[in-house]
């Protein structure tokens, strides 16, 4: 009989950094759309693993010598290529046992509908708006996991002021996929709290004003992830020039939603090899998580 134990040996064996297992009974209440239950109605838990992005990677960023690796190894490779071996690998060990093993990762540029926010990841994202229910009862598809939810339910982590996951001994350098089953396992208690003890270093280190005490506005977000700021090492005149608000976004004070946002984008060209895949190069050097790993550090959170 394979246990929770065996699985997570497993895990860290095929290259996981955290293993956890959530009670499929934690996700009670959560919208049809996020509802592991829906995707596989007789799961019985949730295994989530979570992977390091290298610490030198945002290094580099913050010390604004190379910005594409942080893009294309600590983002696309983990979640489109580790993160679709790896769980197939995981869930082929769950399967051989006799149970399913309903594999996911993370899907960088869709929204499930109703949702209006974005990931600065890509470059763009997209609502399922037009998505309809089969039958009553049934959610629109896609249905798609609550990565920050999924996370602190198999104790992995939990989300923090910036808006992102801190993982435990990994802080904010962490990327995560999961696989709902209907395996019988032993669960883990899920995370409590949260490594955040909302210091402020995460809003004061954004350069276009993204975080506040409110949470993180994602469209301001992904505007300067993409590069509309002084800061920005790759900054041309050319950029925005005779715009009447020019200095304005460079300074992060010009405020964005989701049509002037999308209004930018093209605009935010400031790499030739740029959007690679559909990712974009994190030319805001990951600000926020780079001040916040380092107070995690510093106060011996992690």
């Amino acid at each position: 009989m394979v246990t929770a134990l065996d699985i997570k040996k497993k895990a860290l064996e095929l290259g996981a950094d955290l293993v956890g297992i959530g009670d499929i009974r934690l996700f009670e209440g959560t919208t049809p759309q996020h509802d592991p239950k829906m995707i596989l109605p007789k799961a019985t838990c949730v295994i989530g693993c979570a992977f390091r992005v290298p610490r030198a990677l945002y290094q580099t960023m913050h010390d604004q010598v190379q910005y594409l690796n942080y893009a294309q190894l600590g983002v696309r490779l983990i979640d489109e290529e580790v993160s679709e071996i790896f769980p197939l690998r995981l869930g082929a060990m769950v399967e051989d046992a006799g149970y399913d093993a309903c594999v996911q990762r993370n899907v960088s540029n869709l929204m499930v509908k109703g949702d209006k926010s974005t990931n600065p990841e890509v470059f763009d994202t997209y609502e399922l708006k037009y998505a309809e229910a089969v039958a009553p009862g049934k959610p629109a598809p896609d249905v798609i996991l609550d990565v920050a939810q999924a996370a602190r339910i198999c104790g992995l982590g939990a989300i923090g002021d910036s808006g992102h996951v801190l993982a435990k001994e990994l802080g904010p350098y962490v990327r995560f996929v999961f696989i709902i089953t209907d395996m019988p396992l032993e669960c883990d208690p899920p995370f409590e709290g949260t490594l955040c003890d909302h210091c402020g270093k995460c809003i004061a280190s954004c350069p276009g004003h993204a975080i506040s005490k409110e949470g993180l506005d994602t469209w301001q977000c992904a505007v300067y992830y993409k590069g509309a700021h002084e800061t920005n090492p790759f900054m041309h005149d050319d950029f925005l020039k005779g715009s009447a608000e020019r200095e304005k976004i460079l300074s992060g004070e010009k405020r964005f939603d989701s049509e002037s946002a999308r209004t930018l984008y093209p605009q935010e060209s400031f790499l030739p090899t740029e959007p690679m895949r559909g990712y974009m190069p994190a030319l805001c050097g990951k600000a926020c998580d780079y001040a916040c790993y380092h107070h995690l550090k510093e106060t011996g959170r992690l």
